[in-house]
């Protein structure tokens, strides 16, 4: 039996400290339902990888590297957008 699995994948351009910047998110099909890798650029052009993950009905922002307070202290910002682009996604 062959099962396929819809790939999620968009940008969203998110105004944090008074400067837009643009988030790319993607569905981690490998790890659940409710996995999103995320992705943007510092202000020197480095990209900054992270995790949303819903696990109890709370999403938890999770990284690999140390994130700077722009991305850390704006989760819920990040959360709101992340399901609004899931939604217009389906």
């Amino acid at each position: 039996m062959i099962s396929f699995n819809k790939m999620i994948h968009f940008s969203r351009l998110v105004k944090i400290e008074g400067r837009l910047r643009e988030f790319n998110f993607r569905k981690n099909n490998n790890l659940g339902n409710y996995v999103f890798d995320g992705d943007t650029a510092d202000d020197r052009g480095n990209r900054l990888f992270f995790r949303l993950s819903k696990d109890s009905g709370d999403w938890e922002l999770s990284s690999a590297q140390s994130l700077p307070d722009w991305i850390a202290g704006n989760q819920e910002l990040l959360v709101s957008e992340l399901e609004e682009g899931v939604n217009e996604n389906k």
